[in-house]
């Protein structure tokens, strides 16, 4: 997911989101995967809303904290 949206603006994070959820169908019936892809889109566009610029995991706070957080979970 975080791959296929780095590198992408605001509206075509939007684009991607309305996609998931057409594809989806009924969210509360979608098994717990595609709600968790639904929720991602939703989460990059929602970041790159007042962003201006493409979408960069590695500029990603959220991501940041998950990977600095199973770092030290190995560690």
């Amino acid at each position: 997911m975080r791959g296929e949206a780095a590198g992408l603006t605001h509206h075509q994070t939007v684009r991607a989101l309305e996609a998931a959820l057409a594809e989806a169908g009924d969210l509360a019936s979608a098994d717990a995967s595609v709600r968790a892809a639904v929720a991602e889109w939703q989460r990059i566009t929602d970041l790159l809303f007042d962003h201006g610029g493409p979408y960069a995991p590695e500029t990603d706070a959220y991501v940041q904290g998950q990977l600095t957080a199973r770092e030290h979970h190995r560690g």
